[in-house]
């Protein structure tokens, strides 16, 4: 490669001779001169001691000079970038190239330049290639001795700071040590502090540990007051179910009333606010959906009241008209709750929707107190309103209850509930179902068998309601008109010739008066004169199918008697009878496992109201 002498020369014949003389001349100072022209296409191609053109590859060029010799695929790609370089700038630009052969590897620096004629117009581009490789040689030698020798003179200052470091690492060592001393003097008396410190405070914590054990006991025995509590509340809210659910009338009691029909019956609570109430006095049936302020305990202590004084009203006059049966409840409800109307005064009472079928003379008598009367016939639906006021106080209390009369046809479907369907919320926007709703629901399925529509009734509750809280009691009653099976129990036509019941009776005049009256049902009756009697029947007698249980006994009273019977009898149903339908003595019975209650003095049409709850009948006389 030329030195800086060759290159100062070189530039100093540049401008003394002509561009073909100045080509020649460099030509023979480089190993490989390359010349383009204007559009990068290659023209010619010399190296030392040949004039005349060779191959315009370059690759053949070095090839041919350099035997076996294979160029660097970069030399292109640095040509083609600093060719244009030049081309922008016009300034001669330098680049390095890499060849190979067997021997090893060969450097080259490349140098491109203008190539202009005399007017100054550019012919093309001259490349000279410069052999390197002795120097790039001597420079990787050198470098390599350069590396060598600084190597040894790194090893050298290592060895010296090692022992420059190791001494100073042994004076500070030494200071550490009197450091550490001093230290550890300081923290011992501190551990002598503390330790005089944690024997005060565990002396405290141990106080404070009694302490706590004390109030953990005591706590225990509050959580345990409040488990008692809490399992005498739910025992007394589970038998409050019991006692609502017994005087509710039996599904059969029902079936034998209503040829099809069906009840949708859902608390929101164990008890309900919600009832149903159904009753037969000769030729008509008496049904009533009703709806109690309050939920719970509350509630059902309403239903108690409503269903007793329904009871009340219907036995005092069997004549008595929807509207009426309303009014007289509202004046019972008045005056057991005291209410007055004064300001803040409790509002308490209770919504009713009943209805009087009258199958004698195909009519139905319907009176409701806020809740309506649906009825669909040949595929159409009548709205029938309840009066716009409440059982209970209110300030239209003194009107009578408006009193509704429909002639019945035969497969009229009739339907009264409480408006806790209505106003569930649900759905995917979480609305109430309304009223609307409802009524399709009913109109779709009128074909349906009453049992199926029950079973759609629910289901279309549930997967509205979806996972939000039930908000009220739910009670739907649904019922067929069927004159075909018109029933005549008022006549008391009862066929109990297999059926034993049982008389726990220790008054003679009140056992015959319940001889006589099951006297024409054919059934057997045996007579216990006191509570241990009657357990000792009913332990010998496996075929007895109900018992009549006076409370007031001599010997063993009603209550003992029926606990005892429950013990080896849980199924057989037993009836008590008391003189107090609201007094404690039935709410003992209830506790004891009685099954229902009759009032006395004994009314004859509620005593096989009752009994056919229990007794299946053969056949009619």
């Amino acid at each position: 490669m030329p030195d800086k002498n060759i290159k100062n020369h070189l530039n100093e014949l540049s401008t003394k001779l002509s561009q073909e003389d100045l080509f020649l001349t460099i030509s023979s100072l480089s190993d490989f001169v390359f010349v383009l022209n204007t559009e990068g296409y290659y023209t010619e191609a010399k190296f030392p001691n040949h004039h005349d053109t060779i191959d315009l590859d370059p690759k053949s060029v070095i090839n041919k000079h350099y035997r076996e010799c294979i160029i660097s695929d970069d030399f292109q790609r640095k040509l083609d970038k600093y060719l244009l370089k030049l081309k922008e700038t016009s300034i001669n630009q330098q680049f390095e190239f890499t060849v190979k052969n067997n021997n090893g590897f060969f450097y080259f620096s490349a140098r491109i330049s203008e190539q202009k004629s005399e007017q100054g117009n550019i012919k093309g581009y001259v490349i000279l290639a410069y052999d390197i490789s002795k120097y790039k040689n001597e420079e990787t030698k050198l470098a390599q001795e350069i590396k060598d020798q600084k190597n040894k003179i790194d090893e050298a200052e290592k060895e010296v700071n090692f022992y420059i470091k190791q001494g100073d690492v042994i004076t500070n060592q030494r200071t550490k040590v009197q450091k550490e001393r001093d230290k550890l003097a300081i923290e011992k008396n501190e551990i002598a502090k503390q330790k005089a410190l944690m024997e005060t405070d565990l002396n405290f914590i141990m106080k404070q540990g009694d302490k706590i054990a004390e109030q953990k006991y005591k706590i225990k025995k509050q959580h345990d007051l409040v488990q008692n509590q809490k399992k005498k509340i739910e025992d007394s809210i589970l038998y409050a179910k019991r006692i609502q659910s017994a005087v509710l009338p039996p599904n059969r009691f029902i079936q034998y009333l209503l040829s099809e029909h069906f009840i949708f019956y859902k608390p929101r609570d164990i008890v309900s606010g919600d009832f149903y109430w159904i009753k037969q006095v000769d030729e008509k049936i008496f049904i009533a959906a009703a709806d109690c302020t309050g939920h719970g305990v509350p509630g059902a202590l309403m239903s108690m009241l409503g269903i007793t004084f329904l009871n009340e009203i219907i036995n005092k006059n069997p004549d008595i008209h929807a509207n009426e049966i309303l009014n007289e409840l509202r004046v019972h409800i008045i005056s057991s709750l005291r209410q007055t109307g004064s300001s803040g005064e409790s509002r308490d009472g209770m919504d009713v929707a009943l209805c009087i079928i009258d199958h004698k003379n195909k009519m139905l008598e319907f009176s409701g107190a806020n809740n309506p009367l649906y009825m669909i016939r040949d595929g159409e639906l009548s709205h029938i309103k309840g009066d716009k006021m409440p059982i209970g106080i209110h300030r239209r209390a003194k009107e009578s209850f408006v009193n509704h009369f429909i002639n019945l046809k035969q497969d009229d479907l009739i339907y009264i509930f409480s408006d806790g369907y209505v106003d569930q919320f649900g759905g995917e926007s979480g609305r109430k179902f309304l009223s609307a709703n409802f009524k399709e629901l009913l109109l779709k399925n009128t074909d349906k068998s009453l049992a199926k529509q029950k079973q759609i009734v629910e289901k279309t509750f549930d997967d509205w309601k979806g996972d939000r809280k039930q908000l009220d009691d739910i009670l739907v009653i649904g019922f067929k008109i069927s004159f075909d099976k018109i029933n005549n129990k008022s006549k008391i036509d009862y066929n109990w010739s297999n059926k034993t019941i049982l008389i726990a009776e220790d008054d003679d005049a009140n056992y015959l008066l319940l001889q006589k009256a099951l006297e024409k049902t054919n059934a057997n009756i045996i007579r216990a004169e006191n509570g241990k009697d009657a357990v000792n029947y009913c332990k010998s007698n496996p075929e007895i199918d109900v018992v009549l249980m006076d409370i007031r006994m001599p010997v063993m009273d009603g209550i003992e008697a029926t606990s005892q019977i429950k013990v080896f009898r849980s199924d057989l149903p037993i009836v008590v009878q008391t003189a107090f339908t609201m007094s404690s003595e039935k709410e003992k019975s209830f506790k004891a496992g009685c099954d229902d209650y009759i009032s006395k003095p004994i009314n004859i049409k509620e005593l096989y109201s009752t009994l056919c709850k229990y007794i299946e009948e053969e056949g009619e006389i």
